[in-house]
């Protein structure tokens, strides 16, 4: 999870779709990013025939993966090619950000931006435009984030079923919509098991400790999150606490989001501490870019440190307190050591080859669902994302 603290405007980046530029990127994707950036060394898909055939009969197509790896969009543009399938893809908009040529290049492989923290109009009408014209499938995220635990779902965002669900509505027999999950699950190879030793070193050094070298590996990682979670405590809020992970991860979540909270209009539909991340975010960033009254320094600064504490929330959420000692596999012990990594040194680190396993489940028939009465046409964005979270979490366990 990166930070985002940006004074950025937002401009929509809409998909461009340009034939020559498509081997190239699919070569730069293979080559650079899986391959070397990524260490993916194999996939295995199941399911995308199906998907196919959805396709080719110009049905509404949204394919709503898990998100728990920055591989994630990599490895789906991959199967895309081997189906003959060019799926366009919903981006935050941070990643149009990195530099003017990344931004440009995504666009040309069918990526268009989204702002998450506001009401994004154009990325949702761009997203009803691609399911309603049925020529290639759509991939949103519904995760939003990337929390780094492929084998537990965060909560999904309603918006995946809603976009949906207003396409289904409009379209003409024998055109439906479906909504597909799609399980992205990674397997590391045993040698990253010998990489622990060091990388904890470096993570331990970098908060200032004395590396432990000869502890036995799980327990370096607690540890060790401990230690980060007690300075992020008094970080954020002046003070470290004691007691249960799960507990103080969570306390530490809503202290955070409650102090910001104080400070701006509260949003009632916000919840979900990934919710309430959201609204404040965008309550703060339209602040910091009011061009008629806008902010003085000082005011610019508080805003920018409400951001960091924002951020500070979600980080907290996105961690589970019994993720490893719950099942303490060598891919979680993997998973949790990359989270920290990126947290502390701003990047995972990916030192060994892994391999990729892709399951497209069955697809859920929404618009079947509408006519026989299972689904409300208005109003069952929850009851359709409920179904999605059940058959999504099953595909991952």
């Amino acid at each position: 999870m990166r930070r985002l603290r940006n004074d950025l405007p937002y401009t929509f980046r809409p998909p461009v779709r340009n034939s020559w530029v498509r081997p190239l990127g699919h070569a730069v994707n293979q080559h650079v990013h899986l391959r070397r950036k990524y260490q993916i060394a194999h996939i295995r898909d199941e399911g995308f025939d199906v998907v196919r055939k959805l396709v080719e009969a110009e049905h509404a197509v949204l394919l709503a993966p898990n998100h728990s790896d920055h591989a994630d969009p990599h490895v789906l543009l991959e199967i895309g090619r081997r189906h003959d399938l060019q799926p366009f893809f919903m981006g935050a908009r941070e990643i149009f950000e990195v530099s003017p040529v990344a931004g440009w290049s995504l666009q040309q492989m069918g990526v268009f931006s989204v702002d998450r923290d506001g009401p994004d109009l154009s990325a949702v009408k761009m997203a009803m435009q691609i399911l309603d014209a049925g020529e290639e499938p759509l991939v949103m995220f519904p995760e939003g984030e990337i929390y780094h635990h492929h084998r537990r779902l965060d909560p999904l965002n309603e918006g995946v079923a809603s976009i949906l669900l207003k396409v289904a509505a409009k379209l003409a027999p024998p055109r439906k919509a479906y909504l597909v999950p799609v399980a992205l699950r990674f397997f590391h190879d045993p040698s990253v098991e010998t990489t622990f030793r060091d990388r904890l070193s470096k993570l331990e050094d970098r908060i200032g400790w004395i590396p432990k070298p000869n502890m036995p590996t799980d327990d370096r990682i607690r540890r060790l999150a401990t230690g980060v979670l007690a300075l992020k405590e008094t970080e954020a809020l002046g003070r470290a606490n004691s007691g249960d992970i799960h507990q103080r991860l969570t306390r530490l979540c809503e202290d955070a989001l409650d102090e910001v909270e104080t400070r701006y209009p509260k949003d009632a539909k916000a919840t979900t501490p990934p919710e309430r991340v959201r609204a404040l975010r965008y309550r703060i960033r339209r602040r910091l870019l009011d061009t008629a009254n806008p902010p003085a320094r000082a005011e610019r600064d508080a805003l920018l440190d409400d951001l960091d504490l924002v951020f500070t929330a979600l980080q907290a959420h996105s961690y589970i307190g019994d993720y490893l000692t719950a099942d303490n596999t060598l891919d979680r012990r993997a998973e949790t050591l990359m989270k920290l990594e990126e947290d502390l040194f701003g990047f995972p680190n990916y030192p060994v080859p892994r391999r990729t396993e892709v399951t497209a489940g069955e697809p859920i028939p929404v618009s079947d669902l509408i006519t026989d009465g299972s689904l409300p046409p208005k109003g069952g964005a929850i009851e359709l994302t409920t179904i999605l979270e059940t058959k999504l979490s099953s595909l991952i366990a």
